[in-house]
């Protein structure tokens, strides 16, 4: 029997939030402190189930990883001796297994890599090509092209390596940070469009962060070389992906919300998305440090935008184009059913339960504004499992006279105080 968190009616927003720790930061940065063999210290790390996973995992590869007053303190090198056979458990973490996949093929060892029922039925093909053409031992523990995937380490050579990122850039970022244990180095060669392109750009200054040397070349190839200079600390930004439902939910329920802790401009993807959020109606005033959003949900209007660049925000997005009077589009947005749900159908069915209407295609949804709900019970906001979904629930849920929200502790995956920060800037009535 699944848990549900009842959502009272919200009068508006109003207060100061501080952003969590970037995921995608934490994650490049445990990596990359893992491949070095002097002390680094990772400060402020976001500390969630993703990260403790990756954390787990680079434990069992031979990384020593210990808390510290300021984070958490990392020392590789990483590659395990014998014949024994490692298990890697990505849990639900996406990143965690395609950055696991390249890098147990470049450090010594025998790996099995699995993970959680949804993330065994995720893509990683593409990866699995792009590895074995340059010589990687990957071999199938089931399913050719998901997970589990039995891995020989230290067959991953040098040279151009080519990858399909059409589905996800964590293909592309992973076999960028597994150059560092190249000798040699790696120069990795997307083919075709590479969806959620500033993650990768995201990999790329944290490699420079570490010392390491990117090139750029022809045809969007990126080259990358082991530096000698490592940083003693690095310090993880604030995530945005994780920061915009707050903004949101100055627009959507009305009032004004700061949220500390985010750089601007930044790579993050998803502060391109901001700037949907300010298009759609909710001004914002930028400080050092700081956004400070200002909404009034009468003056939120629809959207039609290329999505394809920032997809963790397209939950959120959805949620403001529900209340906003007319038809939103979001397009370029196939990869979203992929993620931890198939987030393009779930959407349609989390804004049925609240009385809107969506429509879904392979590569775009429609979001007919605004809310209307007839008077009765409150309505059960499915989740799926998966993070986003939650925190769409919770900004769907703020204009509404209430609602009970569907395993909220989903978003543990992500960002566990979600809930908890969220309720700190909401005035009840």
């Amino acid at each position: 029997m699944s848990d549900f968190l009842a959502f009272p009616p919200v009068l508006r927003a109003q207060g100061t939030v501080a952003a969590p720790p970037s995921k995608s930061a934490t994650n490049r940065a445990l990596v990359l402190a893992a491949l070095r063999s002097d002390l680094v210290e990772i400060l402020r790390p976001l500390d969630s189930e993703d990260t403790r996973a990756l954390v787990t995992c680079l434990s069992s590869m031979g990384a020593e990883i210990a808390r510290s007053d300021r984070g958490l303190t990392v020392r590789g090198p990483l590659g395990t001796s014998g014949g024994s056979e490692v298990v890697l458990d990505a849990g639900s973490s996406g990143t965690a297994a395609r950055f696991l996949a390249a890098l147990a093929a470049a450090v010594p060892g025998r790996y099995r890599l699995t993970g959680s029922a949804r993330l065994r039925e995720r893509p990683m093909a593409e990866l699995v090509a792009a590895l074995r053409s340059a010589g990687a031992s990957v071999e199938p523990g089931g399913r050719d092209g998901f997970l589990p995937l039995v891995i020989t380490g230290k067959t991953l050579r040098s040279g151009v390596i080519a990858v399909d990122a059409s589905r996800s850039s964590q293909f592309v970022s992973a076999l960028l940070l597994a150059a560092v244990a190249v000798e040699g180095g790696l120069s990795v060669e997307p083919l075709g469009p590479v969806v959620s392109a500033p993650y990768v750009e995201t990999t790329l200054e944290t490699l420079a962060a570490f010392g390491h040397g990117v090139r750029r070349g022809d045809a969007g190839a990126i080259a990358v070389e082991r530096g000698d200079a490592a940083p003693r600390s690095y310090a993880v930004p604030g995530d945005w992906s994780s920061a915009l439902p707050f903004l949101a939910a100055a627009g959507i329920a009305g009032g004004e919300v700061e949220v500390t802790g985010l750089s601007w401009p930044s790579s993050d993807a998803d502060a391109r998305a901001a700037e949907v959020v300010e298009a759609m109606g909710v001004a914002f005033e930028r400080r050092e440090g700081s956004i400070r959003a200002a909404g009034d949900p009468r003056a939120l209007r629809p959207a039609s935008i290329d999505a394809r660049d920032f997809p963790d925000a397209v939950p959120v997005l959805t949620a403001l184009a529900a209340h906003a009077e007319g038809e939103s589009r979001f397009r370029g947005i196939a990869h979203l059913r992929g993620k931890e749900s198939d987030r393009i159908a779930a959407l349609v069915a989390l804004l049925d339960a609240v009385g809107a209407t969506g429509s879904a295609g392979m590569d775009a949804l429609v979001v007919n504004g605004s809310l209307r709900r007839s008077a009765g019970s409150a309505p059960r906001l499915p989740t799926f499992g998966d993070h986003r979904m939650a925190m769409a629930a919770a900004l769907l849920s703020l204009a509404s006279s209430g609602t009970l929200i569907e395993n909220p502790g989903c978003v543990a995956k992500s960002y566990p105080a979600f809930f908890r920060r969220l309720e700190t800037i909401l005035v009840r009535g």
